[in-house]
């Protein structure tokens, strides 16, 4: 909510917030990792207690520190835009009014641990505008500004990640995870916020295109998330 404060002004108060948390197995993995590296230094243990279970406690801090991190992923729906990202400390999510998002291209989606492999990009590397992780089952995607233009000029280390313009009309194609909330919640929060804000095509659009089932072949790309371009096996064309 602090991080969405901040664009008060030119979004309007926060109405809905989906978090795209890890589930209950990644977390468990993380465990049995921290577990497992904890009893690697017991074969060698430090000469005094204090220095047996330190290794302990340091592994315990990293890995919190990187479940934090990977819990921070929010789709922020707002009165007059979108807040996608990450709000673990340090980092700020991207801004996106809905101005600059393209009418028709919204699109909620279902099975979305399969939105890399359809979208030609499993296996390559992370991207700022697609908030995909591992756990991710549902979603929202749609086509917008630029990950630069969207973080409101602030140049970080992230500027590597930005993709190129990936749309048919040469925009740039996002996806936000919503965690355990259905991908409809999501979109009915946008309609809704979207149509008082005055942009009834954006909203109408989006309802009516609902939410799709993906099945993450790459020919099914362009049919199922509005924007994209047709896609390869081997990539986009």
């Amino acid at each position: 909510m602090r991080r969405a404060r901040r664009h008060r002004e030119e979004l309007g108060e926060v109405i809905d917030v989906f978090a795209d948390r890890p589930g209950p197995k990644t977390v468990t993995a993380f465990v049995l990792g921290w577990v497992l590296f904890t009893a690697l230094t017991f074969i060698n243990p430090g000469e005094t207690p204090m220095l047996a279970v330190a290794p302990g406690i340091i592994f315990a801090v990293m890995f919190g520190l990187i479940l934090l991190y990977l819990s921070g992923e929010r789709l922020i729906v707002c009165e007059r835009g979108i807040l996608v990202g990450s709000t673990a400390p340090g980092i700020r999510p991207y801004a996106i009014p809905y101005q600059q998002i393209t009418p028709g291209s919204i699109a909620g989606v279902a099975g979305a641990n399969r939105y890399l492999k359809e979208v030609g990009l499993q296996g390559q590397i992370a991207q700022s505008t697609l908030r995909a992780s591992w756990w991710t089952k549902s979603g929202v995607h749609f086509v917008a500004c630029s990950a630069e233009d969207a973080r409101r000029g602030r140049r970080r280390f992230t500027l590597a990640l930005d993709p190129i313009p990936r749309s048919i009309d040469g925009r740039w194609i996002w996806f936000a995870g919503t965690g355990r909330q259905p991908a409809k919640s999501a979109i009915d929060a946008i309609a809704r916020t979207a149509s008082a804000a005055g942009y009834p095509q954006l909203a109408e659009a989006a309802v009516a295109r609902g939410v799709v089932e993906l099945t993450g072949n790459p020919e099914d790309a362009a049919n199922q998330l509005p924007g994209h371009p047709p896609v390869r096996s081997g990539g986009v064309r």
